[in-house]
């Protein structure tokens, strides 16, 4: 009777796994992408495209401190979206982005692993790195994201023996930002371990093709000497050892030491009384360290009651748990491999090393920010490692359930999480408040929901703009402002915090003085002198405007101030 049950039983799982795979993204997309906008990281990839829109170069017209494929993309997008739904769209976007992302992922992950011999579904994979990646961040453009995308690309044709693509998707993955620089050494290492050596040169010369693409057209606009200068001035070199190795070296041992206590109590168990002792599945290494990581996560959430992306430093643990993996392949890669069953420590796993560090390496790569030093952004090479070492600890029977409970938590924690979207500077908004459509205000965010003060002051920006005219600045951000107008925009920065405009502090100051340019400083950020602990984040240029200018109006949620002799 129960062998007669068990295809009904996993034909039934399968269809559960492909509904879920459908079902969430789009859930998704109705019940989370609508809501929530702020003046600042929000606005960056509308603000920047819509320069190129009205005409503009990087570097050399406006300032952008990170290499220009994020902005040509955001900007081919918005040019062919329609207009009532734009803000909309490039929030879907993000997740449409990192749907593919997963998907693609997990395709390649079974091109090396034998999915099947884990037990391990692709549509539940793909749907839990997909749920695990979002929350890095709220649904907004961003260009970690594309390289995401474009990295996942590269490595997947790469698997497929697509060299010259690969390469091309290498090369625009390495053109997004900085920290993507060794995706196409990565993409041609996949390839050189598994084709015939030409491949790899295909796939070399398919980045060095985009590159040419690049510099010509930089040179040609008269933007290659300020795309140098800028893209590299600010580059620091203690902030990136900091975000791509020690923060991997201290890791938080509470809950990692919580969760081996059953596993541990277990083995103390079976070696006194010389018989297996059972351990619930709930209660196994990896998944009480799902459970913990939810419940951990929702009490902040609760307590806080403020926008939390991610768990209790659980993606930089399960990069080292990847890491381990790589370092211990014969161990724990080997029974997983889709290749010869007969192991030997020879190419199979060799290969497999190569691939899975080069998916573990995009994840490390989203990680290496600015800003946000997490790499939970490529959560799923780093969700398939917990699963590996999960199967290696308590067997193969287990992994599908496991991959299973890491889903459900990833929905239940982040829908708590949901309940208090993004928005900085931090202040208390939770989801019941958005219940007004800022399309009210400008048509191009139609379908997009604030609370009662994003609504005031989306408000007073239009107001502010029919009194004062096109010459005008918002600072120290909100780079959404030209773009919801229609603006061609009178000033060449956006966010005007020293890192963002390479330093140039005098040259940005000047120029407001030089264009008679009349600012919108928003009040909750007068007297911050920056917004987090970094120096180069330093908001030298809007406290020298609020220092020396003078106040000729004020509404609620900005001042007005114009150059002393204007």
């Amino acid at each position: 009777m129960g062998s007669d049950n068990f295809p009904n039983a996993v034909g039934f799982f399968t269809r559960l796994t492909q509904f879920l795979a459908i079902f969430v993204p789009a859930a998704y997309a109705v019940l989370y992408a609508p809501y929530g906008m702020d003046t600042t990281d929000f606005g960056y990839f509308y603000g920047h495209p819509w320069r190129i829109l009205q005409g503009e170069v990087p570097y050399r017209d406006f300032a952008y401190i990170t290499p220009p494929v994020a902005l040509y993309w955001h900007a081919f997008w918005l040019s062919v979206t329609p207009d009532g739904i734009s803000v909309l769209a490039g929030k879907i976007s993000f997740l449409a982005e990192m749907l593919a992302a997963a998907w693609m992922g997990t395709i390649y992950l079974n091109r090396v692993f034998d999915l099947k011999l884990l037990a391990l579904p692709m549509p539940l994979l793909a749907t839990a790195g997909f749920v695990w990646g979002v929350h890095a961040f709220p649904p907004m453009p961003w260009h970690t994201v594309d390289g995401l995308f474009f990295g996942s690309a590269a490595l997947l044709a790469a698997i497929c023996g697509q060299a010259t693509l690969a390469g091309i998707f290498a090369g625009l993955c390495m053109l997004v930002k900085q920290s993507f620089l060794f995706i196409p050494a990565a993409a041609a290492l996949v390839i050189f371990t598994r084709r015939p050596k030409r491949e790899t040169i295909f796939c070399l010369l398919g980045t060095g093709l985009v590159l040419l693409v690049h510099w010509l057209l930089l040179l040609r606009l008269d933007a290659w000497e300020a795309f140098c200068s800028q893209t590299t001035g600010q580059l620091d070199m203690r902030e990136a050892l900091q975000s791509g190795i020690f923060i991997y070296l201290t890791q938080n041992p509470v809950l990692p030491a919580l969760a081996m206590a059953p596993f541990i109590l277990q083995r103390l168990l079976r070696r006194a009384r010389g018989t297996p002792v059972p351990l619930p599945l709930a209660l196994q290494p990896v998944p009480f360290y799902f459970c913990l990581l939810a419940a951990v996560y929702i009490h902040d959430v609760l307590t806080q009651k403020t926008w939390a992306g991610y768990g209790d430093s659980w993606p930089t643990l399960f990069m080292v748990m990847g890491g381990a993996c790589l370092l211990f392949p014969a161990f724990f890669l080997q029974d997983a491999l889709r290749e010869e069953r007969i192991q030997n420590a020879g190419a199979p796993l060799l290969r497999a090393g190569v691939a899975l560090g080069a998916a573990l390496l995009l994840s490390w790569s989203t990680g290496i920010s600015g800003g946000y030093k997490i790499p939970a952004f490529g959560a799923l090479p780093l969700l398939f490692c917990a699963l590996l070492a999960h199967r290696r600890l308590q067997g193969a029977g287990s992994t599908r359930a496991c991959a299973l409970l890491a889903l459900v938590a990833g929905l239940v924690m982040f829908r708590a999480g949901y309940e208090y979207p993004y928005v900085f500077p931090p202040r208390p908004m939770p989801r019941s408040s958005l219940v007004h459509d800022a399309g009210e205000i400008y048509r191009k965010a139609r379908g997009v929901y604030v609370d009662a003060e994003m609504l005031d002051k989306l408000r007073e920006l239009r107001e502010l703009r029919l009194k004062y005219g096109p010459d005008y600045k918002t600072l120290p951000a909100f780079p959404l402002a030209y773009f919801l107008n229609g603006d061609k925009p009178a000033y060449p920065a956006e966010w005007l915090m020293d890192w963002q405009i390479g330093g140039r502090v005098e040259e940005f100051y000047r120029q407001l003085e030089e264009r008679g340019i009349t600012v919108f400083m928003e009040k909750d950020q007068i007297g911050v002198a920056a917004p987090d602990a970094y120096a180069s984040r330093r908001y030298s240029v809007p406290l020298r405007v609020i220092e020396n200018w003078r106040k000729i109006g004020e509404t609620r949620y900005f001042v007005v101030l114009q150059k002393p002799d204007n």
